[in-house]
């Protein structure tokens, strides 16, 4: 269980946002997932705040968004697609990013990564991407391809909460698989 910190969060977040592009992608993941994590003052779940969090997430986004991400590992992308929809703050492109760039590279996720990938997309609702609706953004097209690679490799190497959370996701989604 976290400790409830908000003055320490919004220092962080203060000092980290103008150093983003300093963060090797490792810690850009690890600070969005830290700060979705912390949920006790709810600055960081995107709710209306003079606190300097939630702009953290505008700035990680646009951090993002300026150098792509091309060298995030598997988790790396799992886990910032987890923050951002946990958060619950917007970012539509960063979800393009990040399934643009996940698409072809399932093979390389673990079934955690795949799940909570999929969960993720799932789960942000903000611009509609991710919940299948037509679009030109490459978010429905993960599905697509999260549905053939779990097909492929199946899924008995997957434990109890990835079956789940990958069952919620493609429900939840209302994205029908590819025949």
């Amino acid at each position: 269980a976290g400790h409830a910190a908000p003055e320490l969060f919004d220092a962080i977040a203060a000092e980290a946002a103008p150093r983003l592009s300093q963060f090797k992608p490792q810690e850009l993941s690890i600070l969005a997932w830290a700060c979705a994590a912390d949920g006790a003052a709810g600055s960081c779940r995107g709710k209306p705040s003079a606190a300097p969090v939630p702009l953290l997430f505008d700035a990680l986004a646009a951090e993002v968004a300026r150098r792509g991400v091309g060298g995030f590992k598997p988790q790396e992308l799992a886990n910032t697609a987890w923050a951002f929809a946990s958060a619950g703050h917007a970012a539509p492109e960063l979800f393009d990013a990040i399934a643009a760039e996940a698409a072809p590279r399932l093979s390389q996720f673990k079934p955690q990564e795949l799940s909570i990938l999929a969960w993720a997309c799932a789960a942000d609702g903000a611009a509609g991407s991710c919940r299948g609706k037509p679009s030109a953004a490459p978010v429905p097209l993960l599905f697509d391809a999260l549905a053939a690679e779990v097909a492929r490799r199946g899924v008995g190497g997957f434990k109890p909460q990835e079956l789940a959370n990958t069952a919620w996701a493609f429900a939840s989604a209302g994205h029908a698989a590819p025949e």
